[in-house]
């Protein structure tokens, strides 16, 4: 494996990795994967891919989604003392290349100001012993009447707002899902600004109509549920949220990430975290972005519950 070149910035280290694959590959089409990671969400951003993609591509590289090319990796790992940007592929005649590029970690920019000036907050909104797989707010257009939805155990639930407490409305039981489906549990998501939330069921996309009766309309259109992002008052970007990945068994809490475009982050002392009383089951966004809806179950008390997370400006 060759020895890692050293570089001054992350920008820096995706031009010369780009250079170091340009210089072993002949000109053919690639097929370019990022291994995704909460490090390479912190640091690594599209500005960074793209940088990687357009250097390639001017080497002769034409970056494809065709399955039949040659698959070129790229990951980011992080030490203590250094960040390695990495390249690795089996080129056509079945040899594995592997190319690395570091960089030392206080190279990498860290927006201390922007991650103290936010703070992130919850509110408990509703609590049930049954299991919840995904919950979101919703505002009909119409009536401009708040809604919590919540899908739980197979079922569909329509909460309302009365003298400032949820109580259900309505529950109608979710089309049915293969059992080992990975993704059966569903999870609620906004693909277009200005309809209602879609949940992401068994590998389909069901679009709803909430009417005076809910139904539902399953397509086999595969959409893949992204990292959840956040916005606030104080920034123009969105942030990332993430979990602090324990297991089942432990507390956890939610973390308030680097900025979405432009900007890399790590996490740092003054990261801003909110603590919650047991494991995060899902995370889901709403129409806005402006409010996160996280599943916790509560590891005293045995219930699932749901919170509203906000990132507040502080000052």
């Amino acid at each position: 494996m060759p020895l890692p070149l050293p570089a001054e910035s992350l920008e820096d280290a995706a031009h010369e990795l780009a250079m170091k694959v340009c210089l072993a590959a002949h000109k053919q089409p690639v097929k370019v994967a990022w291994q995704e990671s909460p490090q390479s969400l912190e640091y690594f951003s599209d500005a960074h891919r793209k940088i990687f993609l357009e250097q390639i591509s001017a080497c002769g590289l034409a970056p494809l989604g065709n399955s039949d090319a040659p698959v070129l990796t790229v990951t980011m790992q992080v030490t203590a003392s250094q960040a390695l940007l990495i390249a690795d592929w089996t080129d056509t005649q079945g040899g594995r290349q592997t190319y690395m590029v570091k960089i030392p970690r206080a190279s990498l920019f860290v927006a201390h100001e922007a991650l103290s000036a936010l703070q992130l907050q919850r509110e408990l909104l509703w609590q049930q012993e049954k299991p919840i797989q995904s919950a979101i707010e919703w505002v009909d257009p119409s009536s401009q009447e708040h809604f919590l939805l919540v899908l739980s155990s197979g079922l569909f639930l329509r909460l309302h707002s009365e003298s400032g407490a949820w109580s259900v409305r309505d529950s109608t039981e979710l089309p049915a899902v293969r059992r080992r489906s990975r993704s059966g549990n569903g999870m609620f998501l906004y693909p277009d600004p200005g309809r209602p939330p879609v949940i992401l069921l068994d590998g389909k996309i069901c679009d709803l109509k909430l009417d005076e009766r809910v139904s539902f309309a399953c397509s086999g259109i595969n959409l893949e549920a992204k990292a959840p992002q956040i916005l606030s008052a104080c920034e123009e970007g969105p942030r990332y949220l993430a979990t602090d990945s324990r297991d089942y068994t432990q507390t956890d809490r939610i973390i308030l990430r680097g900025p979405v475009a432009n900007q890399d982050t790590r996490p740092s002392s003054d990261a801003s975290s909110v603590g919650v009383p047991g494991p995060v089951l899902g995370i889901s966004v709403a129409e806005n972005a402006k409010a996160a809806f996280a599943v916790v179950k509560n590891l005293s008390t045995g219930n699932y519950e749901v919170y509203r997370i906000t990132a507040a400006c502080s000052n």
